[in-house]
């Protein structure tokens, strides 16, 4: 028996492994971006695979082993032993607990699956009144389903339109995009997945995108994006049809993949899903997927060698997703100009103006007039923000929300010059003292900072300015 990992991208050996043993909703991700392969092998050929993401220290399993139930924990064991002669910390995210009964590992719950029968779907919808509102909403505004095989999605005018939307789905979504387990790329193993479209006017406002889980007979509702425009009802009608065609092709099993932080979980993930609330919604994820009333709800783990940490395996999966350094990560997602960060900038300007008032005019000033001007200015800015955060919202306010963008980090923009201008010209003669030199640092780089944020949030607002569908709601 050996282990053996592909120089290069083996999908083909991997798919022979997923066809056969793919049971969790996780397995197909082995075949995704940006994962690299372990085999484990013997004289029969290949027993097991494990996707894996590469961190600095570390290597991030995409779900559980792909391997026969008897044999995954061997399998895991071993890539553990693998990681380790490669000096890495191994760990298991976003698996389905069956690593919990070797005694080599721990687990810590992430969050639930929800799972139906789309055998009962057409009986569930019959009793779920909330639901055919919705449906109907969708349809009323003229929105229809269509599925989508593989030659269809490949049609270049359609694959740009799609990718359009896909774009438009990510602008309106604070953080920048990841991967690991959630990398969108609709358009990849066309002839293993299945596509539905939602069309308004002639233009795709939402799609689906499924794959399958072979040991399961089952799918996995992968991606499900919307355009921040489409009308309300729109995502349950994707799946409402992609539910009937399933129960006509006999399938008995369906999820819509992990809720992350939903269900029992501990105490620090609870309180990190309340914190990260402005950045992630992972409340309304989960309320959408509880809505459509489940049949059922089934946990997902991280598994970790006892000898290592929680926090630590924590880490390595989050690193995993955020592309290997979370720092990057963390100024990519400053510099989209989020609506949590823009609010803050409301509220520093509003100190920052006060102090502005407050503070003596010689030696931070040339004059009396130079101050009021400075103070005026902010004052004015501040409006301007507070008119920028009323325009994100609705398809009409958008499209005024990215020339408004535009023109703030533009005037922004030149604060930040004039400000280091006066910090040369002015203050760079009258002030001497440290404290006095970080107040006048603080002054230069708040605005530049502050820039960087906006020009951000234009570009963000400039994908949402345009909308694909027609205003009529």
């Amino acid at each position: 028996m050996a282990s053996d990992v592909a120089s290069a991208r083996d999908d083909d050996r991997a798919l022979v492994l997923i066809q056969r043993y793919g049971r969790t909703a996780t397995a197909f991700r082995a075949l995704g971006a940006g994962l690299e392969h372990w085999f484990l092998t013997d004289a029969r050929g290949d027993r097991g695979l494990v996707a894996y993401y590469r961190t600095p220290g570390a290597m991030v399993s995409a779900g559980e082993p792909v391997a026969a139930p008897h044999e995954a924990i061997a399998v895991a064991e071993a890539f553990v032993a693998f990681a380790a002669s490669q000096r890495c910390r191994a760990s298991f995210f976003a698996t389905e607990g069956i690593l919990a009964s070797s005694p080599r590992f721990r687990r810590v719950m992430l969050g639930e699956q929800p799972v139906w029968n789309p055998q009962s779907w057409a009986d569930h919808v019959a009793h779920h009144r909330s639901l055919r509102e919705q449906l109907r909403r969708a349809k009323a505004k003229g929105v229809t389903v269509q599925r989508l095989d593989a030659a269809m999605m490949r049609e270049p005018m359609r694959r740009a339109r799609l990718e359009r939307l896909i774009d438009r789905w990510f602008a309106a979504r604070p953080m920048p995009r990841m991967g690991f387990l959630v990398t969108v790329d609709p358009f990849a193993w066309l002839s293993q997945r299945q596509s539905f479209v939602a069309m308004r006017d002639g233009v795709p406002v939402a799609l689906l995108s499924i794959v399958p889980v072979p040991a399961r007979a089952g799918w996995l509702f992968e991606h499900l994006l919307r355009d921040p425009d489409a009308p309300n009802g729109t995502a349950e009608l994707l799946v409402h049809h992609a539910m009937l065609q399933l129960a006509a092709d006999g399938v008995s099993w369906v999820t819509l993949g992990l809720a992350p932080l939903a269900g029992p979980v501990s105490g620090w993930l609870r309180t990190a899903r309340s914190w990260s609330r402005p950045l992630f919604n992972f409340d309304g994820l989960a309320a959408f997927k509880r809505k459509l009333r489940p049949q059922g709800w089934e946990p997902i783990y991280l598994a970790y060698p006892r000898e290592r940490s929680s926090a630590r395996a924590m880490l390595d999966g989050l690193r995993a997703f955020a592309g290997g350094s979370l720092w990057q990560f963390g100024v990519h997602t400053l510099i989209r100009g989020p609506a949590v960060l823009l609010r803050a900038l409301e509220w520093m300007l509003i100190t920052w103006t006060v102090l502005l008032a407050l503070a003596p005019t010689f030696p931070w000033f040339p004059s009396g007039a130079v101050q009021s001007a400075w103070v005026v200015f902010d004052a004015l800015l501040l409006l301007g923000l507070r008119a920028l955060r009323a325009r994100t919202s609705g398809a009409r306010a958008r499209r005024t929300a990215s020339r408004w963008s535009r023109a703030l980090a533009t005037v922004v923009s030149a604060d930040a010059v004039l400000t280091s201008a006066q910090a040369l010209w002015w203050n760079s003669g009258s002030n001497r003292g440290a404290p006095e030199w970080a107040v006048v640092l603080l002054a230069c780089l708040g605005p530049w900072l502050a820039s960087v944020v906006l020009w951000g949030a234009s570009r963000r607002m400039n994908t949402l300015q345009s909308s694909p569908i027609s205003d009529r709601r």
